[in-house]
């Protein structure tokens, strides 16, 4: 993991040497990563039933509705400050955001005002999934080999699978098209040598998630 100032191929902190290549490359959609890693619905909600609460208990106490109305005037301007806030952190983490694969690695460049890269050598990556979601994104979960070197979660947040400390699970957020990352990882890791199984995706309708089993077996991503 580095920082950089510098990006002489886009998503990359340095020229790819010979025999590397790039074979995929994509970014997360800031309304699903607003969502889904900053949780700006759960936000919008909690606010909402606060301040209805707030109003009844109003109605109780006989307070009339300029009262009422006096005080959601403040609550309402401060929740949205907040919703706000949130939803601006998501769309400034998904424009600071680039997932990029090759034939080697993939790497992770994140980060609004000192972006950080994440190098993941595809011979440390024991499986993965891919969780679909209503939005028309996908979130793919990265399962590393044991023995391979240490992520750490707060540096890799918020494209890391929640509450998994040890071991750290890199995760690729609210990506467009996610199969074509699934069929691109396979590839890249068929070409390796690192693919024990025939790749194959199968639905499972329960959970509405997805695993992509040619990655041994990886399990679902749960919900952040």
């Amino acid at each position: 993991m580095r920082e950089h100032e510098r990006e002489p191929i886009k998503g990359l902190p340095e020229e790819l040497p010979p025999g590397e290549f790039m074979v995929w490359q994509g970014e997360p959609r800031w309304q699903a990563l607003a969502r889904r890693a900053f949780h700006v619905d759960t936000l919008a909600i909690y606010f909402t039933l606060l301040i209805a609460v707030h109003a009844v208990f109003l109605m109780m106490d006989g307070e009339g509705g300029t009262g009422i109305l006096a005080a959601m005037s403040w609550q309402i301007p401060l929740s949205l400050t907040g919703i706000g806030l949130m939803a601006l952190a998501g769309k400034l983490y998904a424009r600071g955001t680039v997932y990029t694969l090759t034939n080697r690695r993939l790497v992770i460049r994140s980060g609004v005002v000192t972006p950080m890269m994440v190098n993941l050598p595809l011979e440390g990556m024991a499986s993965a999934a891919v969780r679909y979601c209503s939005d028309g994104t996908g979130d793919v979960v990265l399962h590393v080999k044991p023995g391979t070197r240490q992520l750490f979660y707060t540096l890799l947040w918020p494209h890391v699978r929640p509450w998994h400390f040890k071991p750290v699970q890199p995760l690729l957020r609210a990506i467009e098209r996610p199969d074509e990352l699934v069929r691109a990882l396979q590839r890249a890791m068929d070409e390796l040598n690192l693919s024990d199984n025939t790749p194959r995706v199968v639905s499972d309708q329960e959970d509405n998630t997805r695993h992509h089993e040619g990655f041994s077996h990886g399990n679902p991503v749960p919900n952040s």
